[in-house]
């Protein structure tokens, strides 16, 4: 089984790099959302990736044990994505360059330059 197979395995994963591993900064719901962002981004990125489901894009709803379905090496990208998303909304400054450097990495990744 892959690592970050499932969505829960996603929100899991993103808490560590957000330093929220007791869930009280960012909810299941915003992480979710982040999650699904990260596929249309990743679809509008990389469309090679979602021939023969172009209309057909996943979309999660609720952290459980739903299979997220992209190629392994996609995996960690659409994770940089959930965090960087994520520390969008927070207000420090230092924050922001963190988030830019996450989407940035999500981006690069997406498109293999790095």
């Amino acid at each position: 089984m892959a690592a970050l197979a499932t969505v829960a395995n996603f929100i899991t994963t993103a808490r560590v790099l957000l330093q929220d591993t007791a869930g009280d900064r960012y909810s299941d719901a915003e992480l979710v959302i982040a999650l699904s962002l990260s596929m249309l981004e990743a679809r509008k990125l990389r469309p090679d990736l979602f021939i023969g489901r172009f209309d057909d894009i996943p979309s999660y709803t609720v952290n459980d044990s739903t299979a997220v379905e992209i190629d392994d090496q996609y995996r960690v990208p659409l994770l940089y994505y959930i965090v960087g998303h994520a520390q969008m909304r927070d207000e420090e400054d230092t924050q922001d360059a963190r988030a830019a450097a996450f989407l940035g990495k999500f981006t690069s990744q997406m498109l293999g330059l790095s």
